[in-house]
């Protein structure tokens, strides 16, 4: 596979001096599937020493998430995930330990621990590219936990009931497009989107994925006014898993005027359904958006904190055509027609560069591709791969104490520490902590708060 169009997006500069990785002989073991002896040069690369009768080696993000990550490749995924969730606590950026430790939890049948990990994508820089993979990979794994959701729904449905769901529980339909202009079509999706992002902030409300609401309604050969039917309410709301279903329609006029009607209906209740409507000018779309979703709030008697408030008015975008590009980008990734589902997304971009949203959902199309396999093993390699490609940045200079501390031990033991690992991360980062069984290799950390001390003379 060529990786042109990597270096094109990142930007890619290579500078001269580039540090090689200082682990490239346990991962020529790893590549090898002498996974033994790539677990024992890691851990002779973190240098192990003894500090009051027991036995160390130093953190280093990268040496222990390859540590992890051969436990993964051996399958051993309960030590890898233990190992991997050290690491992602102690850095919750770094994007290969929260991959492995998503990839782990797959591999221990917790998916929901998966979804946990992947959704820190969030947290990791915009040129990073473990963001597009982490991104990837959740879509993936939510879209099969959804259909396989569906798919037991429809065998048990004469078990469920819906009185069980929480109060809260709430289904969020796509809108429906009264305009006869059909440039409008696309906000169908995208305010639903919009709704469910804003509401999921409020954690006494459960919130159903648009995309289970969407493949169900499908499924089932429901259209969104069939639902206004009690008997299909109730079937739809006791299959979706919610208690509460909220249906909406918006009409765009020529002079860009528009309405934005919703109504919260119960599940299998004939009870007049709790409407809310809002007009306005086109450019007050996103304003609408907020009252609404306020409206919800209230409507289920929830008081938000003054700064709950403030985070959830917060707009994305006030581009009407930064969002219309977004939600065509939605549209696209349902479809999975993940091609234009990037263009859309750049193109949101380009509209607003600050869009979050649409920077969250833009992944490369040839990551969406390797991402959505159940051959894990080929995203493995396919990612190294990827990221061997990127450049490490400038070489950095191995840690030297300040001239007081160099007494003629520490020399010697500085000395010992370059030539045996041939690289020393920055000070800031060589925090000790306690090995329990080098041979066995169960890593329980034990952080020491303080360096070791000199020998007494």
């Amino acid at each position: 596979m060529k990786w042109k169009w990597l270096a094109a997006f990142l930007g890619v500069l290579f500078f001269a001096g580039c540090a090689t990785s200082p682990y490239g002989p346990a991962e020529k073991y790893l590549d090898k599937k002498e996974y033994d002896q790539a677990i024992r040069t890691y851990l002779k690369l973190l240098e192990p020493h003894m500090r009051e009768g027991k036995r160390f080696i130093y953190y280093d993000r990268e040496g222990v998430t390859g540590i992890g990550t051969v436990y993964w490749h051996m399958q051993r995924y309960q030590t890898a995930a233990k190992i991997l969730k050290m690491v992602v606590d102690k850095d919750p950026g770094y994007g290969k330990a929260l991959l492995y430790l998503g990839l782990s939890y797959e591999g221990m049948g917790n998916e929901d621990g998966a979804i946990q990990t992947y959704r820190n994508y969030t947290g990791l820089g915009s040129q990073d590219l473990y963001r597009q993979v982490l991104s990837g990979r959740l879509d993936w794994v939510i879209r099969n936990k959804i259909a396989r959701e569906i798919e037991l729904a429809l065998k048990q449905e004469a078990q469920l009931d819906v009185s069980t769901y929480p109060d809260k529980s709430v289904a969020v339909l796509s809108f429906l497009s009264l305009s006869e202009n059909r440039t409008w079509e696309p906000l169908q999706k995208g305010l639903a989107e919009m709704i469910i992002t804003d509401i999921s902030q409020i954690k006494d409300i459960r919130v159903v994925e648009r995309l289970k609401v969407d493949q169900l309604l499908s499924e089932l050969r429901f259209s969104t006014s069939g639902l206004a039917d009690e008997s299909n309410s109730l079937r739809f709301g006791k299959m979706v898993g919610a208690r509460n279903l909220i249906k909406g329609s918006y009409l765009v006029m020529d002079d860009m005027k528009m309405t934005l009607d919703a109504g919260i209906f119960q599940s299998g209740k004939t009870a007049v359904p709790t409407n809310f409507s809002f007009d306005g000018n086109l450019s007050r779309l996103f304003q609408m958006e907020k009252e609404l979703v306020l409206s919800i709030i209230n409507y289920f008697g929830i008081v938000l904190t003054p700064q709950e408030r403030e985070k959830l008015l917060r707009i994305p975008t006030e581009n009407i055509d930064a969002f219309m590009n977004y939600c065509k980008g939605l549209d696209a990734l349902d479809r999975e027609d993940y091609k234009n589902a990037t263009r859309f997304f750049q193109n949101a971009l380009q509209n607003d560069g600050n869009f979050e949203l649409a920077r969250d959902r833009l992944v490369m199309p040839e990551i969406w591709e390797v991402t959505h396999s159940q051959n894990v093993y080929r995203l493995s390699l396919e990612v190294v791969q990827w990221v061997n490609q990127m450049p490490r940045g400038k070489a950095q200079v191995a840690y030297k104490p300040p001239p007081e501390l160099l007494s003629t031990y520490n020399r010697l033991q500085l000395m010992n520490r370059q030539q045996s690992a041939g690289f020393l991360p920055g000070n800031d980062s060589r925090k000790s902590f306690q090995e329990a069984s080098i041979t066995g290799i169960q890593l329980l950390p034990e952080l020491l708060g303080e360096p070791p001390k000199p020998p007494q003379r």
